[in-house]
């Protein structure tokens, strides 16, 4: 069972570090699995695990990245970890141009405190977050959040119109993943 609330003002390290985010997505599902076990399976989760989300993401990376391989969390690709905290906290960050589709839309992002300071215009600071809570029976509420913050009105134009096409799609693709780490946890892998 998934989830689609609305985004509370929560106080997680992303929500810290892009506060004023103006686009924001937020996922949840309950893992019948404790938080170290759904930990492993979103530490072991490879692109090409996502049924519904593997063919999106090859579309939107124009097949730069060989999606077999590729785990959900790999340092060279959009899950670029910005803060760890295991078992329950995970996050990623970007500075990019995602309507652009060229390889150097993106500048590397070391740290959520880095990417708050980002403020260079005509871009968009934007995240994704995996929270893991434990719940009674050794279970696991796991949610996402997705946080993007244009560094300008430009930039802000540029995003409105591109989220208005993908966010649909930016949803499946969330859904897929907290699927995907779901059946992998409740397996045991």
């Amino acid at each position: 069972m998934f989830t689609r609330t609305p985004i509370l003002d929560c106080d997680s390290p992303l929500a810290r570090a892009l506060p004023r985010a103006e686009f924001t997505e937020h996922h949840d599902t309950v893992v019948a699995a404790p938080p170290e076990r759904a930990w492993d399976a979103l530490m072991g989760i490879r692109w090409a695990d996502l049924a519904l989300g593997r063919p999106l993401f090859a579309v939107r990376t124009l097949g730069r990245l060989d999606l077999a391989d590729t785990l959900v969390t790999d340092p060279r690709g959009p899950g670029r970890p910005t803060h760890v905290d295991p078992p329950h906290y995970y996050a990623s960050g970007l500075a990019g141009r995602p309507w652009e589709p060229r390889a150097d839309a993106q500048r590397p992002i070391e740290s959520l405190d880095q990417l708050r300071e980002f403020t260079e215009p005509g871009w968009l600071r934007y995240g994704m977050d995996f929270r893991l809570t434990p719940l009674a029976g050794g279970r696991t509420h796991l949610e996402t959040t997705t946080r993007c913050d244009p560094t300008d009105e430009v930039a802000r134009r540029r995003f409105r119109a591109y989220w208005t096409v993908i966010r649909p799609f930016s949803g499946i693709l969330r859904r897929d993943l907290l699927r995907a780490i779901r059946t992998r946890a409740e397996r045991g892998a």
